[in-house]
């Protein structure tokens, strides 16, 4: 597997047209996110633009897994659409936090399998990404069960307000913790041990004494 790392809108990307056409079959043909829908079957919205970044993730040439993250300090999904989620103050300055939205993993690589190896790389390249561009923090907006599935892969989150009910789901917004300690504990977890960007400037560093399983 493979991760692409595309920034802005970047609309000649190869992959960028998979991805709006991957995000409105899983996120409205089946999770029925209806405000989403539109006629050309392609999910893209106003923080699909040049503040944007997109880890795609690519099996022998096919998306099978994406993901966006967008800056705090610029408009972002977590401020304007489900503000009414964030009750507690955010760790630090606007500036060195990011806002991960559209996580998914096609739907025919993750039926059956409790943890799917795309999920793994995503979530790893997510915290690598962070960790390159100067992140101390990414905010989130998710259903519980994607909350405690942060969690099991050892990081720290934590809540900006209570669960809500949205479209009928229980939802919550929270941050996570970005550290190298961070990247360790989920590449250690998921079993994902290789580097998924190489381009990223940090030097990663294991701890010297591992955590307890």
């Amino acid at each position: 597997m493979q991760v692409h790392v595309v920034r802005g809108r970047n609309s000649d990307h190869p992959l960028m047209e998979a991805n709006y056409r991957l995000r409105h079959r899983i996120f409205v043909d089946l999770q029925g996110w209806e405000a989403l829908r539109r006629e050309d079957q392609r999910d893209i919205d106003r923080f699909d633009n040049e503040d944007a970044t997109h880890l795609l993730l690519t099996d022998r040439g096919e998306l099978v897994g994406g993901s966006r993250i967008t800056p705090l300090d610029r408009p972002n999904l977590l401020q304007t659409v489900f503000h009414g989620l964030v009750h507690g103050d955010f760790p630090t300055d606007l500036s060195l936090g990011a806002d991960w939205t559209r996580f998914y993993v096609r739907p025919d690589r993750r039926e059956g399998r409790r943890r799917a190896p795309e999920s793994a790389a995503l979530f790893c390249a997510m915290m690598e990404y962070a960790l390159s561009e100067g992140y101390s923090f990414i905010t989130f907006v998710s259903s519980l069960a994607m909350l405690e599935h942060g969690t099991s892969v050892g990081w720290t989150i934590t809540p900006l307000g209570p669960p809500a009910l949205v479209d009928g789901k229980a939802t919550v917004a929270a941050w996570i913790a970005v550290s190298e300690q961070a990247l360790y504990t989920v590449r250690r977890a998921t079993g994902m041990s290789q580097v998924l960007i190489p381009a990223s400037s940090f030097v990663f560093t294991p701890p010297s004494a591992p955590l307890g399983m």
